[in-house]
């Protein structure tokens, strides 16, 4: 079995200021050490044995399996409903400090952006089923990327809660089909990767590390994972993760681990600072986009597109924004159900950042 390592901090800070350093989290990042985690959490507020819309959970995999195709989509508005309800806790808040140009993210949820909030510019971005990858800016210090790479709470079709799920995952992402050119450059640029909360026990999680090239032994490619009660108790899994992937693991846990490269960091004057970074128009947009404020985005877009003049694009700008407002007050009046709702929602959010984009290419 690989020894513990020591951890080398100057470089691991040195390759995140180089925009080299790819942070990645699992579940395990989001409840404190002993504490039950935040899946475990889930299965029980979705109470699974009661559960008439789950035929059967698999455990050791975290899938489900469903015989109605409603009854996956009743269970994924259960689940957007509990990630919904929570909160970010200080471990989260201090990664957002920290100037990573890239997360990647095991889980559906949207924590850490809500945990960025207005406090620094970033992007966010979801593997969708069968769809064309989503357009983002090269991940920089100043504008970090956050990626679900199984899916978002915003988007029923993409969050990976099934067997079959997982199958068209691995179709999609095996032809290169689902990640955007940006993101998949950015990881072969990567020199330091460190994994915090990692399930390593789950089989196709070895292919999606292999999948993201993390097998390949180049020397002076580096991996930190923090030392999960799970490795701890499976020494097998801990030699079978460094002799595949070359992961070293500490001895600390996740929140120890981010306490430590915060308080290092905030020593050197490097953390992140509110204020610091200014948005572009275009960005700001996609910002209010991001957090759900689709009113104040169409608003700031119109509001651009105004100052720079550009007849065909106040227009359009305009004409979204009358249909916008006539969907509010469709909601308000109740005259929607809540999936048209989340429907319609789904295409303001495309029509924006379509129109976006186009005026970012002026």
């Amino acid at each position: 079995m690989p020894e513990t390592i020591p951890i080398n901090w100057d470089y691991i800070v040195d390759k995140i200021i180089e925009e080299r350093c790819l942070l990645v989290l699992g579940p395990g990042i989001y409840s404190s050490p002993g504490a039950i985690d935040i899946q475990q959490q889930l299965v029980n507020y979705l109470d699974i044995p009661n559960n008439s819309h789950i035929k059967r959970y698999y455990e050791n995999e975290h899938f489900f399996l469903f015989d109605e195709p409603y009854k996956r989509t009743l269970t994924c508005h259960s689940i957007k409903k509990f990630y919904t309800e929570k909160e970010p806790n200080d471990t989260l808040r201090k990664i957002t400090e920290i100037p990573f140009n890239a997360v990647l993210t095991l889980t559906p949820d949207k924590l850490l952006p809500k945990a960025f909030g207005n406090r620094f510019p970033y992007q966010f971005g979801y593997y969708k089923k069968d769809k064309t990858p989503q357009s983002i800016k090269l991940p920089t210090k100043t504008l970090p990327l956050v990626y679900n790479l199984f899916g978002c709470i915003d988007n029923e079709e993409s969050i990976i809660l099934s067997h079959n799920d997982l199958y068209d995952y691995f179709k999609s992402i095996f032809a290169h089909q689902s990640m955007p050119t940006q993101l998949s450059t950015l990881l072969q640029e990567v020199k330091n990767i460190i994994f915090l909360g990692i399930p390593f026990d789950r089989w196709y999680l070895q292919l999606l590390l292999r999948e993201l090239k993390i097998h390949n032994p180049r020397y002076e490619f580096t991996r930190f994972a923090a030392d999960q009660e799970l490795i701890e108790e499976n020494n097998d899994l801990k030699t079978f993760c460094y002799e595949q992937f070359r992961i070293n693991f500490s001895n600390k846990n996740a929140a120890d681990f981010i306490d430590h490269l915060y308080d290092f960091m905030a020593q050197k004057d490097m953390l992140r600072k509110e204020g610091e970074v200014k948005l572009s128009p275009t960005d700001q947009v996609k910002q209010y986009v991001r957090q759900g404020e689709l009113e104040d985005a169409i608003d700031a877009l119109l509001d651009y597109i105004e100052k720079i003049g550009d007849t065909e694009f106040v227009d359009t700008a305009s004409i979204l924004s009358s249909r916008y407002n006539r969907f509010r007050k469709k909601v308000i009046k109740g005259i929607l159900e809540n999936r048209e709702i989340a429907t319609q929602e789904a295409q303001f959010i495309d029509s924006i950042l379509e129109l976006t984009n186009k005026v970012e290419a002026l």
